[in-house]
């Protein structure tokens, strides 16, 4: 128990580096989960303006599920496409589009996304 406390005693100049580099490590970590944490909201606000499926439903008097049974996928994917909350992949945007039976650039926001570089 005796040296335990004397290889923790701030009097070491080894000591206070490790105190140092502890104090430095952590702000560094702070600074690193702040930067992400902006990073991941920044990409999070450019996907919310991709993809155009809820308007083009709208427009079509259709809605969410109908859209699910027409692909066959599950409905809490297509609702998360409609909201944006993820993106779809290329395949199934296609076949978005041919359900729709509308150009797949008509469900991509081309104009936002393209303002924002």
């Amino acid at each position: 128990m005796c040296d335990f406390v004397v290889l923790v005693s701030k009097d070491w100049p080894f000591n206070q580096n490790l105190a140092h580099l502890w104090s430095f490590l952590s702000i560094s970590a702070f600074v690193s989960i702040i930067f992400c944490n902006f990073a991941v909201k920044q990409q999070k606000s450019i996907m919310a303006k991709l993809n155009r499926i809820r308007v083009v439903l709208a427009e079509r008097d259709l809605n969410n599920k109908w859209l699910s049974d027409k692909l066959g996928k599950d409905p809490a994917t297509v609702s998360k496409w409609v909201t944006n909350t993820t993106q779809p992949s290329l395949e199934a945007l296609i076949a978005i589009a041919n359900a729709l039976e509308v150009p797949v650039q008509e469900l991509v926001r081309q104009e936002e996304f393209n303002q924002e570089k």
